[in-house]
């Protein structure tokens, strides 16, 4: 007798760590599931989920990378929503123009709210960031980004390992975990790219202080005042 089993085409895993995980982010990851289950894997294919159960970043991240299965390996930040078709999007993009390493689109949380998108600086030490991009473009060539809506090919974590010796996401000082893992490419001369038509929108929260209440906007049937001890 002959078993017959599903094949893992990629996993999809997320940052956890923290006690408690957005709900906009818990909605997102579900209709992305589902769109994957549907659209992305044929018979016989499935997507493996995953997640870190730490915070410290570079150990999540290589965590990740030590224990995916399949071709490809897509990582995202609970502090973001989505599109339910993002994972498919993206692979078929990486697929399609033969890339190695792509990111979507995201923007920091502090104003001006630039995205998280770097290129080298002039003495190639360090990264600038990146403000404009050619708008008709599908992908364009990156040196770092942050991991937040991050794919990678099985083969760049395969080569890592064995000609680097190093964790994907070990630090690298002065550079972030995310930083370090793009200076490894260079060393590997691996291109990485963003898809500019993909979007993972950043979570912002805030707290709601006297600050924020503006009484004049009430009309004047709720505006009621009271005395009280002085």
């Amino acid at each position: 007798m002959q078993v017959v089993g599903k094949k893992p085409i990629g996993t999809v895993a997320y940052m956890g760590g923290v006690l408690s995980v957005p709900e906009p982010f818990c909605f997102s990851l579900a209709q992305m599931v589902q769109y994957n289950s549907e659209y992305l894997c044929d018979a016989g294919e499935y997507v493996h989920y995953d997640r870190a159960t730490v915070s410290y970043h570079a150990f999540a991240r290589n965590t990740l990378c030590d224990r995916f299965q399949g071709d490809w390996l897509l990582m995202l930040d609970t502090d973001h929503v989505f599109d339910p078709d993002i994972c498919a999007r993206m692979v078929y993009l990486m697929n399609k123009h033969n890339v190695e390493v792509l990111t979507g689109i995201y923007q920091y949380k502090s104003e001006p709210h630039s995205p998280v998108l770097y290129q080298k600086s002039k003495d190639g030490n360090a990264f600038e960031m990146i403000g404009k991009w050619d708008d008709n473009c599908e992908l364009f060539e990156i040196a770092s980004s942050g991991g937040g809506c991050l794919l990678i090919k099985k083969s760049v974590i395969k080569r890592i390992k064995e000609e680097l010796r190093e964790g994907a996401f070990d630090i690298t000082p002065p550079f972030s975990e995310d930083h370090s893992f793009f200076k490894r490419l260079e060393k590997l001369n691996i291109k990485a790219y963003c898809a500019p038509g993909i979007e993972s929108s950043h979570l912002k929260y805030k707290e709601i202080t006297m600050q924020d209440y503006k009484i004049e906007d009430l009309k004047f049937g709720e505006r009621i005042e009271v005395g009280g001890l002085k």
